[in-house]
């Protein structure tokens, strides 16, 4: 009981402190005194209050030695309170700006992961994926040597899995909602963007569903042949990349209902071109 008053007492002094060297150093008009205590609360771990003071007289110490020490702590203090886009921004900036400083390298790696911890849910907008994607890979071209090369490897393909997923249950809405068209072209595209992906053989029999609903229940005399001959292909795809694949049955099913409909469809359209070509004679 008595080290745990202690520790509370011990935290308020501390508190107290800080806000006292906080209020001095917004009162003065010494850069030197308000970099100094800026740098000790951000060393301190009061990063919001270190932001604001360090914002304060950041543009008075440009071309100074302390310019670079404001650049990298202000990145940093947005990535420890978790302002990721912020701090990916600042740290790219640091890396770009400072060049030659040996903490660049961290910093653009460190602006990479702050967009990566910046990517939300897959169900949520992307935008943020993307751009983390293309930081971490601007930074392996960057520095293809550096032991962060891994990670950053990990996490694209941890992002590119969250893609792959959005794309794979957005062309599953398509489905469920019989927007038959908008679902093959949705699985298509999934499949030719993400060859490896886990859903890759989930998504080609989807296409196949779609293919086949849109060909035998949604297409009028004249495009039907067509889809369905591409119904045709696309349970060729299937069988030919996966020869066992645990949708067999139902997709031989598919299969047996579009030959089916194609003897039927090839005969509507022989009769109907024969009528095309009794027209034309008789107008003779």
């Amino acid at each position: 009981m008595l080290k745990k008053l202690t520790l509370i007492v011990l935290i308020g002094v501390s508190l107290s402190s800080c806000n006292k060297m906080y209020n001095q150093a917004m009162k003065s008009t010494d850069k030197d005194e308000i970099y100094t205590i800026a740098t000790q609360l951000f060393n301190d771990g009061k990063y919001t209050q270190s932001l604001e003071l360090y914002e304060k007289i950041s543009t008075s110490f440009v071309g100074t030695e302390q310019a670079a020490d404001i650049a990298y702590n202000m990145a940093d203090a947005n990535f420890k309170d978790e302002n990721y886009k912020l701090s990916g921004h600042l740290f790219k900036n640091f890396s770009g700006s400072f060049p030659m400083d040996s903490r660049a390298e961290e910093a653009l790696y460190k602006s990479a992961f702050s967009y990566y911890q910046d990517s939300p849910k897959y169900n949520l907008d992307q935008t943020s994926t993307f751009t983390a994607i293309d930081e971490l890979q601007n930074f392996i071209n960057t520095y293809p040597d550096s032991p962060n090369v891994a990670d950053a490897n990990k996490y694209i393909t941890e992002l590119r899995q969250k893609l792959e997923l959005k794309a794979f249950e957005i062309a599953k809405v398509y489905y469920k909602t019989m927007k038959y068209k908008a679902a093959a072209v949705a699985f298509d595209n999934m499949v030719d963007e993400y060859p490896d992906s886990k859903f890759r053989e989930e998504a080609m029999m989807y296409s196949l569903r779609s293919k086949t609903e849109l060909a035998i229940n949604f297409s009028r005399l004249e495009s039907k042949d067509l889809r369905l001959q591409e119904s045709r292909t696309q349970y060729r795809q299937l069988i030919k990349h996966y020869p066992e694949t645990s949708y067999k049955v139902e997709a031989e099913k598919l299969l047996k209902n579009i030959e089916s409909d194609l003897e039927k469809t090839k005969a509507q359209l022989a009769i109907v071109e024969k009528a095309r070509k009794e027209a034309i004679a008789n107008n003779k």
